[in-house]
């Protein structure tokens, strides 16, 4: 009986495990680049704005074609760490050296292994 139980335990778990390896690059293709660009933009209140400068016609010319080409390559990149990330997340579920399996899930270069023991 004991055999049977771990055998569907693995069954499952090779079913379900690549999960993170499918799922985590569709969601890190669009949560990575509205990060990144939502960091970009905010401006502690300490700081001076470094575009305030920017002449307003450049930035009605520029801004349309510079936005999207940034979304573009910031999704590529997420979807890139998110592919890999996704594959050692999916190792740390099968090998049990997770904490929780979906954490993690919209940053794209970070796994959900579990931390060190102190030794």
């Amino acid at each position: 009986m004991r055999g049977t139980i771990r055998i569907v335990v693995l069954g499952l778990m090779a079913v379900v495990a690549p999960g993170c390896t499918l799922v985590k690059p569709v969601v890190c293709t669009f949560t990575y680049p509205v990060d990144v660009m939502g960091e970009s933009v905010a401006v502690p209140d300490d700081d001076e704005d470094d575009y305030a400068e920017i002449p307003p016609p450049l930035v009605c010319v520029a801004a349309p074609v510079l936005i999207p080409l940034r979304f573009l390559g910031l999704a590529v990149m997420g979807f890139g760490g998110g592919l890999v990330s996704g594959f050692a997340s999916d190792l740390n579920v099968i090998t049990w050296n997770c904490e929780s399996p979906w954490e993690n899930l919209s940053r794209p270069f970070y796994t959900n292994a579990r931390e060190p023991r102190p030794e």
